[in-house]
């Protein structure tokens, strides 16, 4: 039987002795799902709170097979490591960062890849990209020709470098909304600012190149200054059939991470579609929100992710015995 540790964002408040809470309701029961589907493939699965590594180990370790905390396992001990959800890592990133290298260390394959997931923290990854063909939301260091832009009538998205769910986001109208950022522009980037995002941004997951499910996600109805889709931000989320120009634009993102030499299993694809085309604005290939119950492929998504992981094992091992 070949084990299985999971990195998760707990709910602490909310764990018990037989149940491991995850933050984000839109998120817990994937985890669950996930869990099940390979457990039926015969895997022992464990869940850990990615904050919880001291001194190169997990000071705390769920059984999921059993339902109960255990004496927890040593990392060399586990034949994957699923880095999934890790909500609040960008504010504690020597902590993440460590783990990471900590993985890389183990035997066990890493899903995604530790240089993958290190590429993808920071947003500057998408300058990446274009230059490998993939059509991105026009994005900017911060610097006097975007003070001149917003001085000219131009408005401008500014998000940190390095950030989640929408944290230090904002729209920024004039010069004067940059004053907050003195001395660290650096970590900042300014994207255009299009009003097509208000007809709904569109979510697309894969493991590997293959397609699995969609969403649509539009910022709040009620506020019609609002931006962001962050469901914490009062946005809505819908089931989405992607056309044939969706699938077609996702699959060229994933195709440029390939060329990039940095592998992909486990991703989501964030864009927008204005008149002229669809336009990148996020690759999300390190602790996205899958939304697979939420459009009621639960059970399937997670019975192919089982599938996809099963598959990667026995190819490495495959590798190791020739």
């Amino acid at each position: 039987m070949g084990t299985i540790l999971m990195t998760l964002a707990e709910e602490r408040t909310s764990t018990r002795s037989d149940h491991f809470a995850v933050n984000f309701s839109v998120d817990e029961e994937d985890c669950f799902e996930f869990s099940r589907a390979l457990q039926a493939l015969g895997y022992e699965v464990y869940f850990v709170n990615w904050d919880d590594l001291e001194r190169g180990e997990f000071q705390r370790m769920f059984h999921d097979n059993e339902k109960r905390f255990v004496l927890p396992r040593g990392i060399d001990d586990f034949d994957l490591v699923f880095i999934y959800k890790m909500e609040g890592f960008y504010l504690d990133r020597p902590r993440f960062l460590r783990m990471l290298e900590r993985f890389e260390q183990a035997p066990a394959l890493v899903v995604n890849d530790p240089a993958t997931i290190r590429h993808n923290m920071d947003k500057r990854y998408l300058w990446d990209l274009e230059r490998n063909g993939v059509r991105i939301l026009p994005t900017y260091a911060i610097d006097a020709t975007i003070r001149a832009r917003l001085a000219s009538g131009e408005r401008f998205v500014v998000k940190p470098t390095q950030g989640e769910r929408g944290g230090d986001v904002f729209l920024a109208r004039s010069p004067a909304d940059l004053d907050a950022l003195a001395g660290r522009e650096g970590d900042f980037l300014a994207q255009v600012y299009e009003p097509a995002v208000r007809n709904g941004e569109r979510s697309l997951v894969f493991l590997g190149r293959k397609f699995q499910h969609a969403v649509l996600k539009r910022p709040s109805a009620s506020d019609p200054d609002e931006f962001r889709c962050n469901e914490s931000l009062g946005g809505t989320v819908e089931v989405l059939e992607p056309t044939a120009e969706d699938l077609a634009f996702a699959r060229r993102v994933l195709a440029a991470y390939s060329a990039l030499e940095f592998p992909v299993h486990f991703s989501r694809v964030d864009f927008f579609v204005p008149r002229d085309g669809p336009v990148l604005l996020e690759a999300e290939l390190l602790n996205p929100s899958i939304y697979a119950n939420y459009s009621g492929k639960g059970t399937a998504f997670s019975e192919s992710l089982a599938r996809y992981f099963d598959g990667l094992l026995a190819e490495r091992a495959s590798r190791i015995a020739a």
